[in-house]
This record gives C-alpha cells, structure tokens and sequence, in this order.
C-alpha cells in the first residue's frame, strides 16, 4: 500500500539514486532537469514550483514510510478542471510489482476527490512500454502522437499525448 504526500528535500537522495544513466533520466525527465541529477537540481525544481500555485511534488511512501515513488502535477486549470502529471518514476529496484499504477490511481484520486478534477494529462515515449502500460491501466489513453518529436543523442523519439477522464 502506498501514501501520497507533498515532495520533501529529504526525498531527494532515494529519488537522485533511482536515476542511473542518461537514457532513463531523459525518458523519464525529458531533459527537464540538467544531467547528471542531483539533489541540488531537486531543490531548484521544488522551489521554482513553490513560486507557482499551479503545480507541485509528491512523493508516494511505502508501508515504512520510504520513498518508493515521485511525481509532479502541474498545469492545475480550475476553470477546465484539468491537470497535468509528469515526472512519474517508481525505484527501479520495486518497479514489476504495480507501485506505478498504485501512485498513478492515487495522483487521479487526489486529483478528482481534493482538486474536484475531471481530467488529467500526461506525455510518454512511444518507447516506453511499461510507463505506456501503466498508463493505460489507469485509465489513461492516447489522444496523440509526436512522431521524431525528441532528439536523445543520435536518436528521435517519438511522444504520446494521454488523457484520463476523472
């Protein structure tokens, strides 16, 4: 069973050790944040999205309390009661045991029952299998696709546009 709860610096070290390689930081970030990560790029991002009223980090708590999950929600529209999620990432050492699709559920449930949401958004990577299964478990479905959309090196990815209806 997981937690929600609002982001916390003490987050940062579980969330900086889950990114080990550029190619997953930049499937999951989409170079959002600079490369290496680090806990001082956390920082910075928590406290630009503190400046917002729109957007913030939570970070799913396991049975013990321990970091197991982070996201962010972003883009809150209260007149198209709609909002964004991104930033999704489960420690990779969990990832199998439908962690994902619990914080997910949980983000769409915050979303709906606190927020009063009826839609929620995301962006994937068309190469992303799992986070697209995932995805679609909860509810989510494609509304579109960005192909070449993403250099990554040598590489363009292509991205999905989601839509879940809350």
């Amino acid at each position: 069973m997981l937690r929600l709860r609002p982001y916390k610096p003490s987050d940062a070290a579980k969330i900086v050790a889950w990114v080990s390689d550029w190619d997953g930081f930049s499937a999951w970030c989409a170079d959002l944040l600079d490369w290496p990560l680090t806990e001082a790029s956390l920082e910075k991002l928590r406290l630009e999205f503190e400046r917002e009223a729109d957007r913030w980090l939570m970070t799913a708590l396991d049975q013990s309390g321990t970091p197991a999950g982070f996201l962010m929600m972003t883009r809150a529209d209260y007149q198209a009661n709609s909002i964004h999620l991104g930033l999704i990432i489960v420690d990779p050492a969990r990832r199998g045991q439908g962690l994902g699709q619990e914080m997910v559920s949980l983000a769409l449930r915050y979303a709906r029952e606190i927020l009063g949401m009826e839609r929620a958004t995301l962006r994937v990577f068309a190469h992303n299998r799992a986070a697209l299964a995932c995805y679609r478990r909860c509810g989510f479905r494609e509304t579109g696709l960005e192909e070449a959309s993403f250099p990554h090196g040598d590489q363009m990815w292509d991205c999905y546009s989601m839509e879940a209806r809350l």
